[in-house]
């Protein structure tokens, strides 16, 4: 009994301590929650059916979240909407998102959670028609707003493009007979064909396809969270739990049809062996096998008549690459990995001096391309990255260009890299009537300025008439002569301040950039618009570090601050209009800044923008105000943008604006002054 006793007592301490142990280790592994936001509206990947949301992607970071503890909470919502609360913090992650590199600066990708490719769809019984009007008569595309392939449309010549803002209504629109024809992601078009059982009524192309990839964004600080995911995807990918998910939810129509296509060729290669030895064996059988000699015949014909459909295929395709390719206004020319030309559309030939296509030369003979491929190439070709809105400058004995390039892979069925394709736009008239705008725009301020300056010398010059006119009478007066020698030299010293900085700010100058101090740049602005400020009684409160640096051009930042000023003292005058309110209008200029950023803002309590009008404000010519030029805006944000600097802007309607600009800055200990 003592020993029954003993083995029960040590069972009990057993079980006891595995308890503890066990609510010791469950407390010791904490639940982290993301919160991660998505566009439902991307099937096979993401979408919404039945009631639940589901999706290769979601099956995916479910598993992920799983495996490492953590509490994922889904929201639904428009890409648009989630790059907002993104940016506002109050999402942790983006699922199925495209790289961006305006997100940059915010936001880190995960590795490739899927890659499917841009293809070109339309319906198969219009197919012979769209190719054979393709740039003879318009036609309408289909393409989803902001996307790689929708800066592509844009250029090709005689076509119209009805815009979406995703992938399923892209779709939509080609299966409404809303469009000719569609640019897309691959996976999306057959899963959304497969489900209306449409497969065979539309033709995918094959002949020109681009790569795309869909990742998770995280946010610059979650480096932790994202090398857990990384870690666990390439987990997946490894064990074959990746491979099992794809197939569940991914039925790749691109691979199939090239499998189905070699298993044909694999069968014609052995029914022709077969039916060459029925030939060469006819004179030695009976006549009895001469029915089967016929079947066989038969279905070697039937083959052919197939494998001639094919070729007739691949021709017309070509044909409608070339089409494209000649009806685009930009200059286009495609190479392989090892530099050899395979094509170059007429544009490209005259930037370059050609007067044939130089089919199987090296591309790296020709200028200005080679000039482009410098320092990029290698990274295109092997790494499969993409170059987006490169500037040059070209200058030739007669006259000098500015180009805008792009360059990214081209990819075979296989998604290796065969070569690379250049796009580039010619962007010289461009940069000349940005530059003409400019002026205009420093003109038209240079005249509200000067008005107000005018009074502000006045008062100077009276108080130097006034000393003149009784410095006869009071020549031998000490207090006078003491009070002369102070006040004519501070009042000719302020009226000289004042021109000086209305010279500077009107003379021309070349693009300089120099380090300079943030609050010159200020101080200068200020001087010149302080006068219009005061006529027009309006608080001016300026808070800045007096030891922050900048390295920009001051004569374009100069053009910039001062703009946004007289913006600012526009928009205070159209509110007192407005409003019968007495109250106090306040203008606020604050310079601060953080680790590596400078930051400048001019803030002000006058109209204000609305929600509609923020969406335009940076459109050249636009305007809300009645004797406005719509030029402002969007030339201050070139200017800032050529000084690698971002603007933006926050404002509610009746309440009032805050413009930021943003540098990169050197900076000392800092002092806080206010005016």
């Amino acid at each position: 009994m003592k020993i029954i006793k003993f083995i029960l007592v040590l069972i009990f301490i057993i079980l006891i301590t595995t308890v503890i142990c066990f609510g010791y280790v469950e407390n010791e592994i904490p639940t982290k929650i993301v919160r991660i936001g998505f566009d439902p509206n991307l099937p096979p990947y993401q979408f919404h059916e039945n009631g639940v949301y589901k999706g290769f992607n979601i099956d995916l970071i479910n598993k992920i979240a799983k495996n490492n503890n953590i509490e994922l909470v889904m929201i639904p919502m428009p890409l648009n909407e989630c790059l907002s609360k993104f940016k506002s913090q109050e999402l942790d992650m983006i699922m199925g998102i495209r790289y961006m590199n305006e997100l940059d600066d915010v936001m880190e990708v995960s590795d490739s959670l899927v890659q499917s490719t841009i293809s070109i769809a339309m319906l198969k019984s219009k197919a012979s028609r769209v190719q054979n009007t393709l740039n003879v008569s318009p036609l309408v595309i289909a393409v989803e707003r902001g996307s790689i392939e929708y800066e592509f449309v844009k250029n090709i010549k005689k076509a119209n493009y009805n815009v979406a803002f995703n992938q399923e209504s892209v779709i939509e629109l080609l299966l409404m007979r809303r469009a000719d024809m569609m640019i897309g992601v691959r996976h999306v078009l057959e899963y959304i064909l497969d489900k209306n059982d449409l497969t065979e009524s539309y033709v995918i192309s094959n002949s020109y396809e681009t790569p795309i990839n869909y990742y998770l964004g995280l946010r610059k600080e979650n480096n932790g969270l994202l090398n857990t995911i990384n870690s666990e995807l390439r987990k997946l990918k490894m064990n074959g739990e990746y491979e099992e998910i794809y197939n569940k939810w991914i039925n790749d129509k691109n691979i199939e049809n090239q499998k189905r296509i070699k298993r044909n060729l694999w069968v014609m290669s052995i029914v022709i062996v077969v039916v060459l030895l029925i030939l060469s064996a006819v004179a030695y059988v009976n006549i009895n096998l001469h029915h089967k000699v016929e079947e066989k015949t038969k279905e070697l014909s039937d083959s052919n008549s197939q494998l001639q459909k094919k070729i007739l295929e691949i021709r017309n395709s070509n044909e409608l690459k070339n089409l494209i390719t000649e009806s685009s206004p930009r200059s286009i020319v495609i190479f392989d990995n090892e530099g050899k030309i395979t094509t170059m559309n007429e544009n490209c030939l005259k930037i370059c001096g050609c007067t044939y296509v130089p089919i199987g030369e090296s591309v790296y003979d020709y200028s200005p391309i080679n000039m482009m491929l410098d320092n990029n190439i290698e990274r295109v070709l092997n790494f499969g990255e993409s170059y987006m809105g490169k500037e040059m400058e070209y200058r030739t004995k007669d006259r000098k260009w500015t180009f805008r390039y792009v360059i990214y892979p081209l990819n075979d069925y296989e998604k290796k890299t065969r070569g690379a394709i250049i796009t580039i736009e010619d962007v010289t008239d461009e940069k000349i009537y940005m530059a003409q705008a400019a002026e205009k725009e420093k003109n038209r301020a240079l005249i509200q300025i000067i008005s107000g300056i005018a009074h502000e010398i006045r008062n100077p010059l009276t108080s130097i008439k006034t000393y003149v006119e009784i410095l006869p009478r009071k020549k031998d007066n000490l207090e006078f002569q003491k009070q002369i020698s102070q006040v004519v030299p501070r009042e000719v010293e302020r009226v000289n301040t004042l021109i000086e900085n209305l010279i500077n700010y009107a003379k021309p100058r070349t693009r300089n950039v120099e380090k300079v101090l943030a609050m010159d740049v200020i101080e200068s602005c200020v001087l010149l618009s302080k006068p219009i400020i005061s006529s027009n009684n309006i608080d001016l409160k300026i808070n800045v570090d007096k030891n922050l640096y900048i390295s920009v051009d001051k004569n374009q930042i100069n053009q910039v601050l001062l703009n946004l000023l007289l913006n600012a003292i526009d928009a205070i005058s159209e509110m007192k209009l407005y409003s019968n309110e007495i109250k106090n209008y306040v203008i606020i200029i604050n310079s601060w800044r953080t680790s590596n950023k400078v930051y400048i803002s001019v803030e002000d309590n006058g109209i204000g923008i609305g929600e509609d009008e923020l969406n335009n404000v940076y459109e050249l010519f636009y305007t809300t105000k009645i004797k406005g030029s719509g030029i402002g805006l969007p030339l201050s944000k070139q200017l800032v943008e050529d000084n690698d600097g971002e603007i933006t802007i926050k404002s509610k309607k009746y309440i009032g604006t805050k413009i930021i600009i943003t540098f990169k800055g050197d900076f000392y200990e800092t002092e806080n002054i206010d005016n």
